[in-house]
């Protein structure tokens, strides 16, 4: 994990206004770091348009990583709801996704993350949430990003806590 941390540390500006961008956080969880169960690089990217995700995955940009750790399998998701206020306040992330069963509602799930990202975002030490699904898994992805590490703690239940190293 050290060796991605100073990656990070060299190179987490590298993407600090990339075209189309809207923000990345570095994220790494660390075994038992807040009682994480594995070390884990989390980088998540939220796009304002594909043209700016296609400039990196395939433009070059992206060759480091697959250079260095080979070609990773990159989740996409379409976003429901998102807030972000960038912030060089120390800060902890929870990833959670959700499986929808066969027989939800979809029309009331999405009334229910609407819900629950204005509860959340109401909350001053909320630096980023982001409510997405994936239409084909039928998952729903939650990405909360805090300065409030107790708050954090009571959302993870059995999530990995991981600590933001940047945010672009």
């Amino acid at each position: 994990m050290e060796i991605i941390k100073e990656r990070v540390k060299q190179n987490g500006k590298k993407t600090d206004g990339f075209p189309d961008l809207n923000m990345k956080a570095y994220l790494i969880a660390e075994k038992s770091r807040f009682d994480n169960y594995e070390n884990q690089y989390a980088p998540f990217y939220l796009w304002e348009k594909e043209d700016g995700m296609n400039q990196f995955l395939l433009g070059g940009p992206f060759n480091n990583i697959i250079n260095s750790f080979g070609r990773p399998k990159v989740n996409n998701w379409v976003v429901l709801h998102q807030d972000i206020n960038k912030s060089d306040e120390q800060q902890f992330v929870v990833v959670q996704t959700i499986p929808v069963p066969i027989t939800s509602d979809l029309t009331k799930v999405w009334s229910d993350e609407k819900e629950t990202f204005l509860k959340i975002t109401a909350d001053t030490a909320t630096k980023a949430y982001i409510t997405a699904y994936n239409p084909f898994t039928w998952e729903i992805c939650r990405f909360y990003m805090s300065t409030d590490l107790a708050m954090i703690r009571k959302i993870a239940k059995d999530s990995l806590i991981y600590e933001v190293y940047h945010v672009s």
